[in-house]
């Protein structure tokens, strides 16, 4: 295994990841390093499943996609989460819907050095790791602004 894989088998260890599991706010579903998929929680109960690509984790931020668990694919977009700025986020006209729209997301980063001074919090820390990513996108599924229910 290597250094990057155990980091990441850390965090996943780690309690506020398990905090998360135990509080039915995400669940672990696969791992096939270097993806990670993760089922959030959406404030109307339903699951959002995240395909997480970690390569080169924790030193470079993971980026993610809504994932058809099913289907074994990427979320058809009618299906994606929606309403207000649950909408920026699960953009998929963002980055032909390879990212979810948000500063921690490695491909989002890109182009936008504003955002660390106006969303330090959300910057990538490797220290916090994927949970950070992980809550970010639990924060924004538990918006009022969610259309319910994500079909």
């Amino acid at each position: 295994m290597s250094q990057n894989e155990e980091a990441l088998e850390k965090h996943l260890a780690s309690g506020r990841f398990q905090a998360g599991v135990i509080r039915g706010r995400w669940k672990l579903i696969d791992k096939a390093w270097p993806l990670v998929y993760v089922g959030i929680t959406a404030r109307d109960g339903s699951q959002v499943t995240l395909r997480v690509n970690c390569s080169d984790y924790p030193h470079q931020p993971p980026s993610a996609m809504p994932w058809d668990s099913t289907a074994n694919g990427p979320l058809p977009e009618n299906r994606w989460p929606k309403g207000g700025r649950v909408s920026q986020v699960f953009n998929p006209g963002w980055k032909g819907g390879t990212a979810l729209y948000i500063p921690c997301d490695r491909q989002s980063i890109e182009g936008h050095p504003n955002w660390n001074s106006e969303y330090p919090w959300m910057i990538w820390n490797p220290a916090r790791g994927l949970v950070q990513y992980i809550e970010a996108v639990f924060e924004t599924l538990q918006s009022n602004e969610l259309v319910c229910p994500i079909t």
